[in-house]
């Protein structure tokens, strides 16, 4: 017998109506907003990634080519072993290197700059459910930390997926103030937020 399937409830589009946009953030948030609000959300948004292996001036590239300052790095199985940003490539990192092993810098390679996994903070997706923006930077800033990847926890096996990302710059950006190093790691959320304020 063939199945019959009720045609749905309709309405007419309204003059002027917007949509929705893939993977933008909210312009404005407030430290008492949700913490989805300012989380870069990979279900949404195309998560960048680097080999390990690659020279340093192809992460750079790569980022100029995608408009962004941090990159997944990945091993030949896509698996996750590190991040790198443009500080990684443009800072002192490279400098050191050159100097301290003798290579020259078309040679460094970005496991060489890299922010390995051993040392990349990561938030459970769960605990985001109820957790506001003030607290995902109360947690960089106990760790002393410009990024904290946001992971889904397999519950039979522990197994973890990187899910997001947050990002102190993205953060900063929409507070629509300026966080320093500073003054994410002298003050407390509480002058932060009456800086917000003021």
């Amino acid at each position: 017998m063939t199945k019959i399937y009720d045609p749905l409830p309709t309405v007419s589009l309204n003059a002027g109506s917007e949509y929705f946009h893939s993977g933008e953030l909210p312009v404005i948030v407030h430290l008492d907003d949700s913490a989805l609000d300012v989380m870069l959300d990979y279900k949404h948004v195309k998560a960048i990634t680097i080999n390990a292996d690659a020279p340093i001036s192809e992460a750079r590239a790569e980022m100029q080519f995608c408009g962004v300052h941090l990159l997944l790095v990945t091993d030949k199985d896509a698996r996750v072993v590190g991040l790198i940003s443009s500080e990684d490539i443009l800072g002192e990192k490279p400098v050191v290197i050159t100097e301290s092993r003798h290579i020259a810098r078309a040679d460094i390679t970005v496991k060489m700059v890299m922010t390995p996994q051993s040392d990349i903070i990561a938030i459970p997706m769960e605990e985001l459910r109820i957790t506001r923006v003030g607290h995902v930077l109360q947690t960089l800033k106990n760790a002393k930390q410009h990024y904290a990847l946001v992971v889904e926890i397999n519950p039979d096996t522990q197994a973890q997926t990187v899910r997001g990302l947050f990002s102190l710059s993205q953060i900063s950006k929409q507070l629509s103030i300026n966080i320093s190093d500073e003054e994410l790691h002298a003050t407390s959320l509480a002058d932060l937020q009456k800086k917000i304020e003021d």
